[in-house]
Order: C-alpha cells, then sequence, then structure tokens
C-alpha cells in the first residue's frame, strides 16, 4: 500500500516535536520537505491518517497534551489551565498548602496563622498562648480539623509533600472524580490531624503526609479489589511507602536529627484511605467504576 499524506503544512510549525508524539503514540510515519517551503507527513494506514490529523489540530490550536509540550519545553498556558480544571481538588492543595508554608515563615505576629492551627495560637503579654481544644472547638472552628494540613515547616518538607500529594492526587482524581477526592482529602486530613492531636497534644503540626498515604490506602486497595488499571501503583512504591512509614515510627528519623514526625497522622490517614478504598470496591463493581 502507497503512503498516505496524512499532513501538508508550513515549515513554520515545528514538526520534530509532534513527530515525536506520534512516535510516543506509536504510530509509524516519515516527514519530508517539498522543497517549496511545506513539510508533509505520511503514514501507512487511514486509521493513522484519521489520527494524525486530529492531534495535529489539536496541538496546533493548544489544546492537546503532547510528548512535543515535554520537548520543547514550558507547555502552553491552555495546556496547564487544562490540568488544573481537570484536577481541581489536587491542584487547590497544592495552591492552599504553599499559601499555608509561606505564612509559617511570614506570619510572625500569628496574625494570620492562628486561624490555621488545631487549636487556637496567639500572643498573651508577649508569650506565646496556646487555647485547648475545648475553648477553640467550644467556638465552634471546626475548620481548624482540616486545616493544619495545609502547614509546612520547611522548603523540603513542602516539596516532599507536594509531589507526592501531585502524583497519587492526580491519579485518584483522574480514575474516582473530584468529589472522591475531596471526601479523602476531609477525611483522611481530618482523621490524622485529631490522631496527632490526641498523641502529643501540641498544636503547632502541620503537612499533607496524612492525606498522602490516605491516598495510598485508597489506591492500594480499590485497584486490588477492582482491577482498575487507572488507578495501578508504580512497581515497588506501595513496599517504599510502607517500609519508610515503619522507619519513622520506629523513631530512627527523628533520632537523626530530622525533626518530629507525625507518625499518628500517617498511620490514621493510611487506614481512612484503606477503609474508603475497600467501601467503595464494595460499593461499585469494576465495570461501574470504568465509566465514573
Amino acid at each position: 500500500m502507497p503512503p498516505i499524506k496524512a499532513i501538508e503544512t508550513d515549515v513554520g510549525p515545528a514538526l520534530a516535536a509532534f513527530s515525536a508524539h506520534l512516535w510516543a503514540l506509536k504510530v509509524p510515519h516519515r516527514v519530508f520537505d517539498t522543497g517549496d517551503g511545506r513539510q508533509v507527513v505520511v503514514v501507512g494506514t487511514q486509521a493513522h491518517a484519521h489520527l494524525a490529523r486530529d492531534h495535529f489540530r489539536r496541538w496546533m490550536d493548544g489544546t492537546l497534551d503532547t510528548a512535543a509540550d515535554r520537548i520543547s519545553g514550558a507547555p502552553p498556558r491552555s495546556v496547564v489551565l487544562g490540568t488544573i480544571r481537570s484536577l481541581p481538588v489536587t491542584a487547590l492543595a497544592v495552591f492552599l498548602s504553599v499559601l499555608g508554608t509561606l505564612l509559617v515563615y511570614g506570619d510572625e505576629s500569628l496574625g494570620m496563622l492562628h486561624w490555621l492551627t488545631f487549636t487556637d495560637i496567639h500572643r498573651e503579654a508577649g508569650r506565646i498562648a496556646i487555647d485547648s481544644a475545648v475553648a477553640t472547638y467550644g467556638r465552634g472552628e471546626y475548620w481548624r480539623l482540616l486545616t493544619p494540613v495545609f502547614l509546612h515547616f520547611g522548603v523540603m518538607h513542602l516539596v516532599f509533600n507536594m509531589l507526592w500529594t501531585w502524583e497519587l492526587g492526580r491519579r485518584l482524581e483522574q480514575a474516582r472524580g473530584s468529589l472522591t477526592m475531596c471526601a479523602l482529602l476531609v477525611l483522611a486530613g481530618a482523621g490524622g490531624n485529631i490522631a496527632q492531636f490526641l498523641a502529643d497534644h501540641d498544636a503547632m503540626f502541620g503537612g499533607m503526609s496524612g492525606v498522602i498515604y490516605g491516598l495510598l490506602g485508597y489506591l492500594w486497595l480499590w485497584t486490588r479489589f477492582t482491577g482498575d488499571p487507572r488507578t495501578r501503583l508504580p512497581p515497588g512504591l506501595l513496599g517504599f511507602m510502607l517500609g519508610w512509614l515503619l522507619v519513622c515510627m520506629s523513631g530512627v528519623v527523628e533520632a537523626l536529627g530530622f525533626g518530629a514526625i507525625a507518625n499518628a497522622a500517617h498511620a490514621v490517614g493510611l487506614v481512612v484511605g484503606m477503609a474508603l478504598g475497600a467501601g467503595a470496591a464494595l460499593l461499585y463493581s469494576p465495570r461501574d467504576s470504568a465509566g465514573s
């Protein structure tokens, strides 16, 4: 069968980047210069021709997240915005975590920061005073059950947690939807915060780690019971995360001087995530979940 001309365009558009995208899609093709300022992409089948034309149209108007975007540098603005729109809860969690961390380092007067800690922390006669849980929640300030997850105490703490939040959160939100992601964020976050406060009786703690372990637990059991390929974890990741949890609980990390670890939040977040993942798997069949 003779080659089929799928695309003909001016030399201006950089077809090398689009060609890389086609190879990533496993579409055999060739790119030729016609000698008169035009370039042609030829493929072997009509099906590949239709696919190449459709992807080229979306690549040109910036609505396709392609291998070309990753090769050529920063992705188009439309791709970034499209990703955020498709993952609103995960993106919001990252955004609020960055803001919360800026407050930890920039709000020495506690003017805003005191609204986000598990119990109220404020300055009184030049000293820091901490309200009891009874006093704080007696005023109806229930948002504090969640808000400590957005506070991080160090740049590495923030970066490490945001990488895992994005990696695991996008898998869950893409496969199970924003409502599920929101429910897990709230339940694993609040559950982990409550456990951490009961374990240490200290209001100044925070971080997304409990939520991260909640995401891990949900993805683990949901995939195990349903076989959903969209939520399958990379090989070795589960073992690494569970091993890290045990190392932290052993006290080795704190003994080496890396700071306090919110072990109670990690453990309870994992249990909450596992319960939600297993419960969802019992309620929905793999066939139903594939279309959710």
